[in-house]
């Protein structure tokens, strides 16, 4: 508020989450708003495509002559794919965009997911040991789900909307059986867990097993003992604080790896393809497009390269013989061993400077 210039209290603001005839509300608070310096979020655009060339229009128009104070903040879900972007230019070059970005890799996920609890979620139940450890447990299992799908098929069958309310609720859960028992009670754990608050978002009777399965190696009674490892070369950690846990991850968590998923290392081949492709066909869309030359212009980048290349290619010295100069040492000396080797190096590189460039000049015809 004071960064902007003016003091800002909740009678200043209209929050209107859209859909089911809300595009009337939503105009009649951007009126109200622009007149008297207030401030509207509209979530979830994205779900009023028709409006939104209104709504455009509407933000136009109220672009002058509002007052000082006027602010208008949209929220939408990501578009999955590229003919799925609804959403007018107009808006989208008018605003200033902030993006929230899901974690990537098993650190980040399993930083995120022990973010959802404090040290008083640590030392709100009785039973400290068991349910520190198993909260962790469920830490590390929200992760794996939560980012497993980036394997594609090898991963899940289908994308699951997991979300942090499954991992927080499973923690209520947990607390709640724990405060009503002496004995930690883990198949009532892992079935609850498993089968209603991940599992009721599975379709697939795979996945669901698979769903199973991880609770079943990550949350038993050997956890408590100290004998249990989340992956290999990760063990379980014992009764620690909060910051101690995030201290572990740094320290303890192994390389990213498809290990720590429980998959075999080629299951990332398809994963790390698909992300070459991306950034491949990234770097083309980037490139310029316009390939016309006006008098007296150096010509296009690809004739550029070309006459660069020939340039390299003349200038490229034959290889050694290797063998008249073998003919030629008289006297195995240091000098004459090192200066060998490096002539060996010299035609390798040189035989690679030739295999790539003409490689290069097939790629531009």
């Amino acid at each position: 508020g004071k960064k902007l210039g003016f003091t800002f209290n909740h009678r200043n603001l209209h929050n209107i989450s859209l859909g089911q005839g809300q595009e009337v509300v939503a105009e009649q608070a951007l009126d109200l708003a622009a007149k008297e310096g207030h401030w509207v979020i509209l979530q979830n655009i994205h779900l009023v495509a028709k409006w939104l060339s209104c709504l455009e229009k509407k933000l136009e128009q109220l672009s002058e002559g509002s007052h000082r104070d006027f602010r208008v903040f949209v929220s939408a879900e990501p578009a999955p794919c590229l003919e799925s972007h609804i959403i007018p230019q107009g808006i989208l070059q008018n605003s200033i965009k902030i993006t929230s970005e899901a974690p990537t890799g098993m650190h980040a996920n399993l930083h995120k997911a022990l973010d959802n609890f404090s040290q008083d979620t640590l030392e709100m139940c009785s039973q400290e040991k068991e349910f520190r450890s198993i909260l962790f447990a469920l830490c590390y299992f929200h992760a794996v789900v939560a980012e497993r799908r980036k394997f594609g098929p090898q991963g899940w069958n289908r994308s699951y909307p997991f979300s942090t309310g499954d991992l927080t609720i499973s923690v209520s859960v947990l607390h709640n059986y724990l405060e009503a028992s002496s004995k930690v009670p883990y198949d009532d754990l892992r079935y609850l867990v498993g089968e209603i608050m991940y599992g009721g978002h599975i379709t697939d009777d795979w996945d669901r097993r698979l769903c199973r399965t991880y609770l079943e190696e990550f949350i038993k009674p050997e956890m408590l003992e100290g004998e249990l490892c989340l992956a290999p070369g990760f063990p379980l950690p014992g009764n620690m604080d909060y910051n101690g846990y995030h201290q572990y991850i740094d320290d303890a968590l192994p390389p990213e790896s498809p290990y720590l998923y429980g998959l075999h290392p080629n299951a990332e081949i398809g994963f790390l393809t698909q992300r070459s492709e991306r950034l491949l066909r990234t770097v083309l869309e980037l490139q310029p497009r316009d390939c016309s030359t006006g008098p007296g212009a150096l010509g296009t980048q690809e004739e550029m390269v070309q006459t660069l290349l020939e340039e390299m290619l003349e200038k490229l010295t034959d290889e050694f013989n290797m063998a008249e100069l073998l003919a030629r040492v008289e006297e195995r000396t240091p000098y004459a061993v090192v200066a060998l080797q490096e002539c060996e190096r010299m035609n390798a590189l040189t035989a690679e400077i030739r295999r790539s460039l003409a490689e290069l000049e097939l790629g531009l015809k």
